[in-house]
């Protein structure tokens, strides 16, 4: 892992601005984003193309929830169609502040930690 990313680890985004960076992700036609430095995804355009650090740590962190998504614990929240994968916006919000780690050069998400800040951006269920 690069030095620069170690000091990306521990900046938190917004979880609204986390969702705004991922919609705006998703959303970016090829022509709208910019590559990343290693060239296996885009930044957004705008706001968070930016080289700021809230914008590489959005960028790092939903690097690491892409990595999450083959944890069994994390694939329980969210629902797959053919190539198609949807998930709670809580979980997107977690992204955003839960605890990064690194685990064999990469930056990964303390599952429990993702998902106890998942749990805790998400709507109570039932009638307690």
């Amino acid at each position: 892992m690069p030095n620069d990313n170690r000091a990306d680890l521990s900046v938190r985004v917004d979880p609204i601005e986390m969702l705004q960076y991922v919609q705006t992700l998703m959303t970016a036609s090829g022509d709208d984003a910019d590559r990343a430095d290693d060239g296996a995804t885009a930044r957004p355009a705008g706001r968070f193309g930016s080289d700021s650090p809230v914008a590489r740590a959005a960028q790092l962190r939903w690097n690491a929830l892409n990595r999450a998504f083959g944890d069994e614990r994390v694939d329980r929240w969210t629902s797959r169609r053919k190539d198609q994968i949807q998930l709670p916006v809580a979980l997107i919000a977690a992204a955003g502040v839960a605890r990064l780690t690194t685990a064999d050069d990469e930056v990964v998400f303390d599952i429990p930690a993702l998902l106890d800040a998942t749990l805790q951006f998400s709507e109570p269920a039932g009638n307690a």
